[in-house]
């Protein structure tokens, strides 16, 4: 007889799961490897997969067991292909197709077939009158907000959801998703219940959690005599702690309102502790989920993420903090948090009942917030996944960088560098340090994840920074004063030897320019410290021959990132799958 292991919150058994999605993800040409395994404690297991034909496709997997954690891991691939996630922070540009694509995505849509583009003077007939009420209240935004990073279009591409409650159709920005959920409510299951029920809960756990920092509230430690009749998370415990790792288990339900757990492990030899938390309408199910999820990807020798409780209300609440507890929960809590200071009595909540009525229960309580929710469904692979948004609710990040920080700054950015790679205007480089000086990016950020770049491993673009990026544009003006500045600040932020070299030849040269003092450093001189090779390669710079440093800007950065390629042919087969499922 086959084993048959089922668990609480899915409606297969997993053995079943797991062939399926195996089996599915080895037809359409996914060659996946499970990279590395983590059990720290018992009933605690973690997991890494990747595509081995394209590493960049890659996600991580947690649960009780191995196969719970297997399962979650997959479904989470599924989860990211089904609904684009995967490609969304890329340039998908149809020009980089190598000669064997003949499928023409961008005629039947960039992301999905029923995808819907409007031209940027209809650009508010996309969304309906009271989401614009929530994303744009002071009718800030212009068309161009919404533009895609993904392409060079000058449409708007939006893509339909359904609204929970009426099922009307409404067309989303992609925009919007890039730039305020993240793959918040993204999910995938067994059935389309189970998908939303997963992804609701998902949002739950980082709408709650937000609260909570926000609000700087204390939860109630479930008691013992509940702890106990869950062995597993007992047992796992028992070794945390002979491992000097205390752990608290609280009540996130706010009093019994919202399905949530929270997790909190203290490391004592250093007095740091991590906070996690965990949803699901089944109080067992979001205990063992925030567990798992609290050493996800950590061994206890590498905790990372552990931080000191701070008694600065302000630093918990700020935007930054709380973006970074979405990211890896390594955001700084209060503390106040892990006192016992209780807001609330305890609740022994349970929301139990098959998939259906949880997923009504979670829609109900999103509608008891003033809140709507709107999904779509997608299955073009074989499995359920869903993306779900709760405007209000489910953002990651905050409305205004709609206007403020919006994503597609990058695409502005991509296209001043494609412009300079084919320009040969005498005053190229100074129109282009105007535009990158006047759109204000941070000089830390890195300029190949800004234009949607997938760079090679060790290529300069996988570190390329702003700054470095304005320095070399300096450079190529010839404006030595400042170009020599701004490569003091480049020094901070290079890690690779050849290009700290590089810098420091660079440094010398433009020492011996500025104080006019070749005669006593001549080449030879700077040759016998840095190499002839580097040297020659500083003047050439200097003097206007090359650029750069050499580095390839503009389409040939894409063409030749054998990354980007790859990530492109996955696509190219991707969207023929979406369009041949569309057909049939």
């Amino acid at each position: 007889m086959v084993e048959q292991t089922f668990i609480k919150g899915k409606d297969a058994c997993l053995e079943d799961s797991i062939n399926k999605m195996q089996t599915l993800l080895g037809k359409a040409g996914f060659d996946i490897e499970e990279a590395s395994w983590l059990n720290p404690v018992p009933n605690v297991y973690s997991v890494h997969i990747r595509d081995k034909n394209c590493p960049a496709l890659f996600t991580n997997g947690k649960g009780a067991s191995r196969k719970a954690t297997l399962a979650s891991a997959l479904g989470e691939f599924f989860e990211r292909l089904e609904t684009n996630y995967f490609f969304s922070d890329f340039y998908l540009e149809e020009t980089l197709v190598n000669e064997q694509g003949e499928f023409s995505w961008d005629e039947k849509g960039l992301y999905f077939p029923n995808e819907k583009s409007f031209e940027l003077s209809e650009f508010r007939q996309c969304l309906s009158p009271d989401l614009w009420e929530i994303y744009d209240p002071e009718e800030e935004m212009v068309a161009e907000d919404l533009l895609s990073l993904n392409d060079a279009s000058s449409k708007i591409r939006c893509l339909p959801l359904t609204n929970a409650s009426t099922l009307d159709t409404v067309y989303f920005p992609m925009n919007l998703f890039s730039n305020l959920y993240a793959s918040n409510g993204l999910s995938a299951g067994n059935t389309p219940e189970e998908a939303l029920v997963q992804g609701l809960s998902e949002v739950f756990e980082r709408w709650v959690k937000r609260q909570i920092l926000t609000e700087n509230l204390c939860l109630p430690e479930v008691p013992e005599a509940v702890v106990q009749r869950y062995p597993t998370v007992v047992k796992a415990r028992k070794a945390l702690q002979e491992q000097g790792i205390d752990v608290s288990i609280r009540d996130s339900s706010l009093g019994g309102q919202f399905p949530v757990m929270n997790v909190t492990l203290f490391e004592q030899k250093t007095g740091r502790c991590f906070a996690s938390f965990g949803a699901h309408p089944i109080f067992e199910v979001a205990l063992e989920r925030t567990l798992t999820e609290s050493l996800q990807g950590r061994s206890l020798d590498m905790l990372d993420g552990f931080q000191l409780p701070v008694f600065d209300e302000a630093l918990v609440a700020d935007d930054e903090n709380i973006e970074n507890h979405f990211i890896d929960s390594s955001g700084l809590i209060h503390a106040k948090f892990i006192s016992h200071q209780y807001d609330f009595e305890f609740n022994e909540w349970d929301f139990e009942g098959d998939t259906q009525a949880q997923y009504e229960l979670l829609v109900k309580k999103v509608h008891e917030q003033g809140a709507e929710v709107y999904f779509a469904h997608y299955e073009h692979f074989g499995i359920n996944a869903c993306r779900i948004v709760v405007p209000k609710m489910s953002e990651v990040f905050p409305m205004h960088e709609l206007v403020d920080n919006n994503q597609n700054r990058g695409r502005v950015l991509r296209e001043i560098l494609l412009e300079l790679s084919q320009s040969n205007k005498a005053n190229r480089f100074e129109n282009a340090l105007e535009q990158v000086e006047m759109m204000g990016f941070s000089e830390h950020q890195g300029v190949a994840n800004l234009i949607g770049l997938l760079p090679d491993p060790n290529s300069y673009w996988k570190k390329f920074k702003i700054v470095e990026l304005q320095m070399w544009l300096l450079l190529a003006v010839k404006d030595y004063e400042m170009a020599y500045e701004r490569l003091q600040e480049c020094h901070y932020f290079v890690d690779d030897e050849a290009m700290a070299l590089l810098y420091k030849a660079l440094g010398f040269a433009l020492d011996i320019l500025l104080e006019d003092t070749l005669t006593e450093f001549p080449l030879s001189v700077q040759s016998q410290l840095f190499g002839e090779e580097v040297v020659e390669k500083v003047w050439r710079n200097i003097n206007g021959e090359e650029v750069f440093g050499g580095l390839e800007i503009g389409m040939s950065a894409f063409e030749n990132s054998q990354n980007h390629q790859a990530l492109i042919t996955v696509y190219q087969k991707v969207q023929q799958v979406k369009h041949f499922v569309n057909t049939q």
